[in-house]
């Protein structure tokens, strides 16, 4: 998005895009409805632009309770979760960023039921109404602030552990779904228009709430932005406290969304902390591209044909991955896994292959997605097929890894309530939609090293030959109108798409235009013709007799 010079200019173009604001609470809250998410289209916003968070996160961590739900837990098992969460972020990032946290003590009682917090809007059957549920945390942060004392501006992350449970794991309509609040577009629009434009217009516009929980300013005057503000019960267990955390560090889900603003399925599947992986046990490490987006591994960009190393994300080498550019808005993302450490749980080794889209800021059915998984054996493991169909789509990715020619064969039983499945990695190699293609060449499961073979030219290894291009010229007779087609070309302008074909025609002129010219033509031919005649005419003459030849030409001299 362009800065604009002016004040006026840039207040305008501010308003313009105002309506991404809505977009905040229906990507970061899941209870708001599915159109809104367009308005995200408007701003043109590189949502997955890497944005690093490395080194200490100062985290304010606040206990809170109802005048109806107490809060059951002690500051002990608080701080035992944290510690978990700590860990997994220390070790998920090879010790490049960790939790920097403090622990109110006292719990916070808000002066209002839990089920007004998590109640539903008016005619849906499930989440919190947003307005509500920007309440809840506006007074819990404000208390914080008022009456505890704190300074806000110390921490980076907010996390509010409360009473009783979480609506995704009770289904209680009245229960508060956990779920964290990410100010990513606030920091892309403070990033051209300032800090202090984008907190007044936010006021103007009635989003009031949004500054009270996410921008905070200096004992200086200095604004100041939380990168999230995450909501979990004191029931949830610690792989979702993580899960959520890692939305506080802006990266998005990888599951599917209906558009209702719910998840209609999985995407990424049990491979990411970010889908279905936080339900493993233990729950499985963030995803390689994720990692990328947050600073903490290194990817390579492929620009021609060649073998390639990578690692798998256990272990701290580099690099961890692969990038091949499709467009100015798509690239594909490799990485590597295997089931040791934070991965131990999953199904397999192998290498995963991500598609990715810059612009997007979620997966939605039926939508282009932001993140989609390729699957290698796209047959499913025979297990899937008396799941039931919501199951089956995540069953489906238990085997997506692409694996060497030696293939990969086991029992895994990482869902028990599911049942135990034959995982068979048999494909080593893809040729995408675009031609590339990519194949395993060797996976070591005892290194985690991992040898790569991409081709952008779409040719196996070993099969690219030499050519020579040699330029044909075609001669054509012409005998009336005649069309050639030179070249066909696509011009994409934004998100319009032409064909465009160039072609000649060649149309010989009407006679009654061009008589003169005719005319001529047949003068020339006529008369050389009559030349030709003459000189075959004079050497058909007898030559003279040599002594009057002489004499003539004596006589001819002295005259």
């Amino acid at each position: 998005m362009q800065k604009i010079k002016t004040v006026g200019g840039v207040i305008t173009g501010l308003r313009r895009y105002f309506v991404t604001l809505l977009v905040i609470i229906s990507i970061y809250l899941t209870s708001l409805s599915y159109p809104l998410v367009y308005a995200e289209e408007e701003l043109k916003i590189e949502w997955n632009r890497p944005v690093h968070f490395l080194g200490a996160q100062p985290t304010l961590v606040l206990m809170v309770d109802f005048t109806d739900v107490k809060f059951s837990s002690s500051i002990q098992k608080v701080e035992e979760i944290v510690k978990i969460v700590d860990n997994f972020i220390r070790t998920s990032s090879y010790g490049r960023t960790w939790l920097e946290y403090y622990i109110y003590p006292k719990v916070i009682t808000l002066p209002k039921p839990m089920s007004y917090y998590g109640a539903p809007s008016a005619g849906a059957q499930r989440g919190d109404d947003n307005l509500r549920s920007l309440e809840f945390k506006a007074e819990t942060i404000g208390f914080a602030k008022a009456k505890a004392g704190l300074d806000i501006t110390k921490f980076k992350h907010v996390i509010i552990i409360h009473a009783g449970n979480d609506e995704g794991i009770s289904n209680s309509p009245n229960d508060i779904w956990s779920h964290c609040l990410m100010s990513k577009v606030l920091y892309f629009l403070i990033e051209n228009y300032g800090f202090d434009l984008v907190e007044n217009e936010l006021r103007k516009q009635g989003y009031g709430l949004l500054v009270d929980i996410l921008m905070h300013r200096k004992p200086n005057g200095e604004g100041h932005l939380i990168a999230g503000v995450e909501t979990v019960a004191e029931t949830d267990v610690p792989s979702l406290m993580m899960h959520e955390f890692t939305h506080s560090m802006w990266i998005f889900d990888h599951y599917v969304y209906s558009k209702d603003g719910y998840s209609a399925g999985s995407e990424v599947g049990v491979w990411t902390n970010m889908d279905y992986g936080p339900f493993l046990n233990p729950p499985v490490d963030i995803d390689g591209w994720s990692k990328y987006l947050l600073g903490w591994v290194q990817a390579v960009e492929v620009k021609k044909d060649g073998e390639y190393i990578i690692h798998t994300l256990d272990k701290p080498d580099e690099p961890h991955g692969l990038i091949i550019p499709i467009n100015d808005e798509e690239y594909y993302f490799i990485h590597a896994r295997r089931p040791v450490g934070y991965d131990v749980a999953l199904p397999g080794p192998g290498v995963l292959l991500f598609k990715v889209n810059k612009y997007l800021s979620r997966n939605i059915e039926g939508e282009k997605s932001m993140i989609s998984m390729f699957d290698a054996n796209p047959e499913t493991p025979r297990e899937c097929n008396s799941l039931r169909k919501s199951a089956v789509r995540l069953c489906e990715g238990f085997d997506a890894p692409y694996y060497d020619q030696m293939g990969y064969s086991a029992e895994w039983s990482g869902l028990q309530r599911l049942g135990t499945f034959q995982i068979n990695l048999l494909n080593s190699g893809v040729i995408t939609e675009e031609g590339y293609y990519i194949e395993v060449k060797e996976f070591d499961k005892n290194s985690g090293i991992v040898k790569i073979y991409i081709s952008l030219s779409g040719e196996r290894e070993g099969e690219a030959t030499e050519t020579t291009t040699v330029e044909t010229i075609v001669t054509k007779t012409i005998t009336g109108l005649y069309t050639h087609t030179l070249y066909t070309t696509t011009i994409t302008h934004e998100t319009i798409e032409r064909i465009v074909v160039v072609t000649v025609t060649v149309k010989p002129p009407p006679m009654a235009e061009n008589i003169a010219d005719y005319i001529s033509v047949i003068l020339i031919i006529v008369s050389v013709v009559i030349v030709f005649a003459l000189i075959l005419r004079s050497r058909r003459l007898r030559p003279p007799p040599t002594s009057a030849s002489s004499n003539l030409l004596i006589v001819f001299r002295s005259k």
